[in-house]
């Protein structure tokens, strides 16, 4: 047996998971996802239901791509409303509102599916294989529909690391 495959025996998802993660709602708009983003320096956010169940993924790509194919207008706030971009400056810890009239995205509007979930009982060795299927550097840990935290290859090659 490897290094790598001894250090993984016995290992589970749920030795290795993040529990704090961002998550967003679907109610959020998209300006509002744009910056949790980007002040965390993350690149997507599991969406979860009022009642805290997994339904999605937001990702700062799909708002990228909104923002270059259909002209983002994402709505900031109702200290500004006549601002061309929609882009102004607000009360610190005030939630950006739509201007009326203006009919504001949602995270709901342009979030994607899940992708893959993995139990937290889950063999670790197991994982790497399904990293490696899917071509995917994490995966959600995911109980009866309710997200639990995540995990990387990076956690899992920590593991390995560690056992050098």
């Amino acid at each position: 047996m490897t290094t790598a495959g001894r250090a993984l025996r016995g290992r589970s998802v749920r030795d290795v998971l993040r529990t704090e993660m961002v998550t967003v709602v679907p109610e959020m708009t998209v300006y509002e996802l744009a910056q949790t983003l980007l002040e965390a320096s993350l690149r997507s956010a599991p969406v979860l239901s009022p009642m805290g169940r997994l339904v999605g993924v937001a990702t700062l790509a799909e708002v990228t791509r909104l923002a270059l194919r259909e002209g983002l207008r994402p709505c900031a706030g109702p200290d500004n409303p006549h601002e061309p971009d929609g882009i102004g400056a607000r009360p610190a810890g005030e939630p950006a509102r739509c201007p009326p009239g203006v009919e504001c995205l949602r995270v709901r509007d342009i979030m994607g599916p899940v992708g893959l979930t993995v139990s937290p009982d889950e063999p670790l060795s197991g994982l790497i294989h399904r990293f490696v299927q899917a071509r995917v550097q994490r995966a959600l840990v995911v109980e009866n529909d309710m997200l639990l935290g995540l995990v990387t290859a990076v956690d899992v090659l920590n593991v390995i690391d560690g056992s050098l």
